[in-house]
């Protein structure tokens, strides 16, 4: 897992405002430091070097009590090559 940052707050509709260390990727997971899941992102804005990221939270968990903890996202990505049909030496079938 990989810390994204703190919750500042939560908002009136009831997502959590998160300041980010980097910026992610939309819709990825978040979860808190027992890997328990709190929702995804929805939106990020603010400074390129500080984004602010708007999390939906998913689940019945306690909005205020995750305000000012730090929250994470799974850091594994795929940056392989993905092979596939009709890719380098693979022919597609029929043709």
């Amino acid at each position: 897992m990989q810390f994204l940052g703190n919750v500042q707050e939560v908002t009136v509709d009831g997502k959590l405002v998160v300041r980010a260390t980097f910026t992610p990727k939309l819709k990825d997971a978040v979860f808190d430091n027992r890997k328990k899941p709190l929702g995804r992102i929805v939106r990020i804005f603010g400074p390129v070097d500080s984004p602010y990221v708007t999390v939906e939270p998913t689940g019945d968990t306690s909005l205020l009590s995750v305000t000012g903890k730090q929250v994470y996202i799974d850091g594994v990505e795929n940056h392989g090559k993905q092979k596939g049909i009709g890719r380098g030496n693979n022919p597609v079938p029929g043709v």
